[in-house]
């Protein structure tokens, strides 16, 4: 993963949200703030999620847009949102830590995999959720991806 794809403005630890569309806009809002998205990508992350949850297990959700949205990228990024308290994702499944995704053409399938193997590490994800500082949370990623 590109130094450039998330960042410490991209980060935001100890959140709340009433809902799970407040914590999906929340993670837009850090993705156009950085640049990587057109302000209708956030619709579409709402759309995405109504479609099918993007909730995907381990308290982890991976909120991004729907693939007409794809157009909206600018450019390849990531935003992490920690949320102690959780937020509902429906059915029971409460999401405390929600990686936003936006990516230009294939390039979300390598992040996708990058995530999947940071979130099934059980040390690695607590560390993620406990952290309290954004330079922690790249930290933590940063070496996750070289193993």
């Amino acid at each position: 993963m590109s130094d450039t794809m998330l960042t410490e403005k991209t980060i935001r630890l100890h959140a709340a949200f009433s809902n799970k569309d407040e914590a999906i806009r929340a993670c837009g809002e850090l993705l156009l703030q950085a640049g990587y998205i057109e302000p209708a990508y956030i619709d579409a992350m709402i759309q995405r999620d109504t479609l099918s949850t993007t909730y995907i297990g381990n308290s982890v959700a991976v909120p991004h847009g729907t693939e007409a949205a794809k157009p909206l990228v600018k450019k390849t990024g990531l935003a992490v949102v920690q949320v102690p308290g959780g937020v509902d994702f429906g059915k029971g499944r409460v999401a405390k830590l929600l990686i936003a995704v936006a990516a230009k053409g294939n390039e979300h399938i390598d992040l996708l995999t990058d995530i999947a193997q940071i979130c099934i590490d059980d040390e690695q994800l607590q560390k993620l959720l406990s952290a309290n500082n954004p330079k922690d949370i790249l930290e933590i990623i940063g070496r996750m991806e070289k193993r």
